[in-house]
This record gives C-alpha cells, structure tokens and sequence, in this order.
C-alpha cells in the first residue's frame, strides 16, 4: 500500500476534520453532539498543542492521528520516555484496507526513531475491540494498572503500551 505519512498542514485540517468526525460517527462512537466530538473537530487546536499528522494515498487524506508527549496538553496517560498516540481516524469509505494497521506502523517507526522515546502508549475504551485486535497484533500489551475512567462518565479507558 502506498501511503505518504506526514506532519499536517493548515490545509489538511479541514480533511483532518471530515475523516476524524465520519470515522468516530460511523463507528457509533459518540454521537453528533457529544461534547468529544468538538474536541476532535477542533484540528486547529489540537496542531497548537500537538502534533496532527495525516496519511495521503492519491493524494488524498485518507488517515489521521494525533501524537502527544508526557506533559503535554493532549497527553492523557504518556509518561517520560513515551509517546502516545490518539484520535487515530481513518475514512471510513476505505476503512478496512489495512490503512490504520500502516499508520501505526509509521507511528511506531517514527517513535523509533526519536532517541528518547522507548515506548509507545495509547487508551482505547473497552468496546472498540477492532483497535485492540490491531494493537495487539502489532506488540502492544495491555497495561490493566494504567487503565482509567473518562471524568464524569462511565466509560473505562484501557491502556495499551508497546516498549522498544
């Protein structure tokens, strides 16, 4: 599969928008108006704080992810010597092409390649069990200890990590 993998630019952000908001809505993840859904349609804010990158094939932007370090503001659960990864989208009329298994791959290759970085961490909630099928195939392991609630709600987040 040939996909370019790259930092977003301002004039991915409304791709970004369209990808992240159809993948989460067709998945039934949250509804339109669910307050996390401004949170992922806000690129903007998230670019400021964060790194967006995309992944085009046909140049296209068909995949999107959001990476964070220990203390960041997107950061929910990294610790030093951790990336963490979130808000992985990929469009959902090419979803089940291998697309999200080759952009985490990339994450894991660019992790590699940052000398402080030794691991890899990401939360997934318990009933997205396709995202832990690819997780788990590609290293990671649950990490129970690690594992949270959203603030508020009652909806458990678990922790997968991948070291290296």
């Amino acid at each position: 599969m040939s996909l370019t993998f790259r930092p977003a630019a301002p004039a991915d952000y409304d791709h970004v928008r369209r990808v992240t908001r159809d993948a989460y809505l067709s998945a039934g993840h949250f509804a339109a108006d669910h307050p996390y859904m401004g949170v992922l349609e806000d690129v903007e804010h998230r670019a400021e704080h964060a790194e967006v990158w995309v992944a085009e094939k046909s140049d296209a932007v068909v995949a999107a992810v959001t990476l964070t370090f220990a203390g960041q503001p997107y950061s929910e659960i990294a610790v030093d010597g951790e990336l963490e990864f979130r808000m992985l989208a990929v469009d959902p009329a090419i979803q089940g092409g291998g697309v999200g298994r080759a952009v985490v791959r990339r994450v894991i290759e660019h992790a590699r390649s940052l000398p402080e970085i030794g691991a890899i961490s990401i939360t997934s909630a318990t009933f997205m069990e396709r995202a832990h099928a690819l997780y788990e195939s590609l290293g990671f392991r649950r990490v129970p200890e690690r594992d949270w609630y959203v603030p508020g709600e009652d909806v458990l987040l678990w922790v997968f990590r991948l070291e290296f």
